[in-house]
């Protein structure tokens, strides 16, 4: 408890320098200069343009504004991460409406939309500038591993419901589509470094320069966490959670002409991290996992209204987790769309992509080590899409979305989306929605091929406690229809709102099913399977006000969740049925800007999620506050807060697949510091 005093007591004297700084009125360091007169694609868009300019990309692929879409999607601003101080993406994610997040370790989270959430989740999609980020063996993306530094994103999209008609299979109960800055919009030098009490830091510099035709963007950054046990200095439990994580990560673009660019990116992450228990299985050992995502784009505008785009993405990782599995893959994918207006009042796209996939399960002597069945193992995957815009008249407009995937490991499926949307004035500013779609999920290998024995029998050699055997062979896509309604109003200029509701039929969710143990020795096996379906109902709405001297959002969503049985498996937590949000900032005469997170998340249920070790994490209230003070004639700023102010630890939540689990550090003080020259 010293340490922490000490630390404290400097945080109280970093605040009492930053009052003596002098003041200024220069804009703050991270917005960016906006050239009204250069061309934009979909991804290039500011989020400041986001009420005049259409530049949500995710609901359909197609550039649209948020009154016009055909489903819900929540957009997080460049802003709203640079003012919340926080260093991880799921800590983020958590105060948009519909998100459910828990956190396992300091390196692990449970992030879903609308639940449905666990460490490795596979019911929702995560992309980076439209291009898959999931992890290829366990499916969802796992966000500590991705080579981004949050002050490179632009916005991020968050599409509440089913999105594969326009994604993919995998895009089952949302997507988290993360869009990263052009070059041209960030010119110059940014360095940050942030500090806690705990010793965490979070060390950034960007280069992002333009000349002639080429412009490029080149990030590094370096990210150190404690354990738990070091920050919350408990002796109760031991914990291994400590994290290193280098990123790397580089974009150029070429504008060719003014109709072609051409962009191509590179991005590399290397996170060593301490080992957690997994199947009843500690071994102390460090995990070592390297990613790296390749990108080569060319965007063309055709004559009469006519553009498109072809795009050859890979990304290749490297994994060693003792005391789960080891395995390398590789995933190249070609990917192509057209949008066109085939007749007036449309506006029409198609295109397809194909990806191949190898996945290499580590052979190892050690009998209890995870393993994928006819490793090595090579999978690809072909989906062809269609979607058309039509205005029928100045205020009906019907969108239509429809695409078919072959997955050689699983079957041929398919994904749509239909929606109607009345526009109750001519203005447009109220604006009605009704739609339905259908999506499924295929499931990734580590569902249908993993196997593991763990926990030795005590009474009989050779024999283990705990036995994870494949899939039967028959096993089924997960699918869900959806039936969805909302308004959309904007009610001042400053003050819009926005209404959602839904309800959902899951078919073929697949969970963990019991087996009789052959020898009658009292062995636990288990293996996946289609067990039965759900339903799932429930709303969001959401009031904002914004102006030039800040921004003010509150939030309420209602998730329910019924499984068509008692006490079915799904490998996931339910959401949390009442969630509350509140985002302010308020920008303060003399560079000062003050900004305010808070969130409420009602009782989560886990029985449904980990039948060895099952938690439901009780009631829990977050609140974030920081303020920032622009230095150096604008060219600095210094930043200091605190996240979790109400809680000085977070309840224990245990993963999928572990016997145990422990609290993790809540309260937590920060300062950062930021030049840009």
């Amino acid at each position: 408890m010293s340490a922490r005093n000490g630390l404290l007591r400097e945080s109280v004297f970093a605040v009492m320098l930053l009052l003596v700084f002098g003041f200024s009125e220069s804009r703050v360091v991270g917005a960016q200069q906006q050239d009204p007169n250069k061309h934009k694609d979909f991804f290039e868009m500011s989020i400041e343009e986001l009420m005049d300019v259409p530049v949500v990309v995710s609901a359909s692929r197609q550039a649209q504004k948020i009154s016009e879409l055909s489903v819900p999607v929540s957009v997080i601003t460049a802003e709203d991460i640079h003012y919340s101080g926080l260093t991880s993406i799921p800590e983020i994610l958590q105060f948009a409406p519909g998100m459910d997040v828990l956190q396992i370790d300091r390196n692990r989270y449970a992030v879903g939309v609308r639940g449905l959430h666990e460490v490795y989740s596979d019911r929702m999609l995560g992309l980076i500038d439209g291009r898959a980020a999931d992890s290829i063996n366990t499916g969802g993306p796992r966000f500590p591993q991705w080579p981004i530094l949050l002050e490179d994103i632009e916005r991020i999209e968050i599409v509440r419901g089913p999105g594969g008609a326009a994604w993919g299979a995998n895009a089952f109960n949302g997507v988290v589509n993360i869009i990263t800055k052009e070059p041209e919009d960030c010119l110059g030098w940014l360095t940050s470094t942030q500090f806690n009490q705990f010793g965490d830091s979070y060390s950034y510099i960007r280069w992002a320069e333009k000349m002639g035709k080429w412009s490029w963007r080149q990030s590094v950054g370096y990210q150190s966490q404690v354990s738990s046990d070091e920050a919350i200095d408990n002796d109760d439990f031991y914990s291994h959670d400590f994290s290193r994580n280098l990123r790397f990560d580089n974009k150029v673009v070429y504008r060719a002409t003014e109709d072609t660019k051409v962009s191509f990116g590179l991005g590399y992450s290397y996170l060593e991290s301490g080992d957690f228990e997994f199947g009843g299985r500690l071994l102390y050992k460090n995990n070592r996992i390297n990613t790296m995502r390749f990108f080569t784009r060319v965007d063309h505008d055709f004559a009469r209204e006519t553009s498109g785009y072809l795009q050859f993405f890979s990304n290749l990782s490297t994994a060693k987790e003792p005391a789960l599995l080891e395995y390398s893959e590789n995933e190249n994918d070609i990917e192509g769309q057209l949008n066109f207006v085939p007749a007036e009042g449309h506006l029409a796209s198609v295109g397809g992509n194909f990806r191949l996939v190898h996945i290499d399960g580590e052979r190892s002597s050690d009998p209890q080590t995870f393993v994928f069945h006819g490793s090595p193992v090579t999978e690809n995957w072909a989906g062809l899409f269609a979607m058309d815009r039509w205005d029928i008249t100045d205020r009906l407009t019907l969108e239509g979305q429809i695409r078919g995937d072959n997955y050689s490991e699983t079957q041929l499926d398919w994904s749509a989306r239909i929606a109607g949307l009345y526009a109750l004035d001519d203005e447009k500013n109220h604006v009605l929605r009704l739609g339905g779609a259908r999506a499924f999920r295929a499931p990734a290998i580590t569902i249908r091929q993993g196997s593991a024995q763990r926990i030795p029998h005590p009474f009989v050699p050779g024999a283990y406690l705990l036995n994870l055997v494949p899939a039967p062979e028959d096993l089924h896509n997960e699918g869900m229809y959806s039936l969805e309604a909302g308004y959309t109003g904007r009610i001042t200029k400053m003050l819009t709102i926005r209404a959602d509701g839904y309800y959902q039929r899951f078919e073929h969710l697949i969970g963990f099913a019991t087996l009789p143990d052959p020898l009658s020795i009292g062995r636990i096996f288990f293996t996946t399977a289609n067990i039965d379906g759900a339903d799932a109902w429930g709303s969001e709405v959401e009031l904002a006000v914004e102006d030039r001297r800040g921004k003010l959002s509150v939030w309420y969503a209602y998730n329910d969740f019924q499984t068509d049985q008692e006490e079915q498996p799904l490998r996931a937590y339910l959401p949390a049925t009442h969630k509350v949000g509140l985002t302010g900032r308020l920008y303060l005469n003399e560079g000062w800007t003050l900004n305010l997170n808070y969130r409420y998340t009602d009782v989560t249920s886990g029985e449904h999620a980990n039948p060895l070790n099952p938690t439901n994490p009780g009631p829990s209230n977050t609140l974030d506050l920081t303020v920032a003070k622009r230095l150096f004639k604008g060219n600095g700023e210094l930043l200091m807060g605190v996240a979790n102010l109400l809680a000085e630890d977070n309840d224990a939540v245990s993963a999928v697949g572990s016997l145990t689990d422990h609290e993790t550090p809540g309260r937590m003080f920060f300062a950062r510091m930021q030049l840009k020259f």
